[in-house]
């Protein structure tokens, strides 16, 4: 593997698509990945062919996975929200939170700030709100630089930082303090997947990752809710379902 800088306190991972085909993720299980990111969708019609196989095989090999969603600026935001949801469905306990990927600076250079950041954390509370999770936000420095203008707004989310340096810590943009992921390399080996991969860093333990994962009770929470919504005072015949 390249750029392998696991340790315990910060776990291997990666993240894939459709580019790298039909991954072995028994191999990838026994390379030693702790956790790894699937694209789910892109703009409002796209959704990633294998999006759907691989969340079911990482799942089955209990790796902790969170899905993505390339955002294109030239696309309605709802119907983003709608395209990443419904590829997405329900969020399981041990899913990872779902993130926002934001790059490339010449199809989002034709919008002001002000569009840029009203964009993105539109997208982020709709997705919060249908999936029950905040997102976190995938880019790079010069990308948080140039394009989201070091905005104080973005600081409420987890940052996924791209920069593919080979020291230690990788650059940390305005207006974040911290890093909770760090893709460190686009051009990794792992066993299972046939070519290069995106190799990936969380910055912390594994007792600091199960408080990132989705819990159980953020579940039943929502199905609570749904079932209030839909048959008001009959649900106290349930709670005793889902106590």
């Amino acid at each position: 593997m390249k750029n392998n800088n696991a340790s315990p306190n910060r776990l291997f991972g990666i993240d894939v698509s459709s580019f790298q085909k039909v991954i072995d993720w028994s191999g990838v299980k026994q390379a030693g990945v702790q956790f790894a990111f699937i694209k789910a969708s892109e703009g409002i019609t796209l959704v990633d062919e294998m999006f759907a196989s691989n969340a079911k095989s990482a799942r089955n090999f209990g790796i902790p996975f969170g899905a993505y969603h390339f955002f294109r600026p030239n696309d309605d935001v709802a119907d983003q929200v709608n395209n990443f949801c419904n590829a997405v469905g329900t969020l399981q306990p041990g899913d990872l939170p779902p993130v926002l990927d934001v790059e490339d600076d010449t199809i989002w250079a034709p919008y002001t700030l002000s569009q840029r950041i009203t964009m993105i954390t539109s997208w982020m509370s709709a997705v919060q709100k249908r999936l029950g999770v905040a997102p976190m936000i995938y880019t790079s420095p010069s990308f948080a630089k140039a394009i989201l203008g070091s905005s104080s707004e973005l600081n409420q989310y987890l940052l996924w930082i791209a920069d593919w340096i080979t020291g230690d810590e990788p650059v940390v943009p305005a207006p974040w303090t911290v890093w909770t992921f760090w893709q460190n390399s686009d051009s990794g080996t792992v066993t299972g997947i046939i070519g290069g991969v995106d190799l990936d860093l969380f910055n912390g333990t594994s007792a600091d990752m199960d408080k990132l994962l989705v819990p159980a009770t953020t579940i039943r929470a929502r199905i609570h809710l749904a079932l209030a919504k839909r048959f008001g005072g009959f649900l106290r015949w349930l709670r005793p379902l889902f106590a």
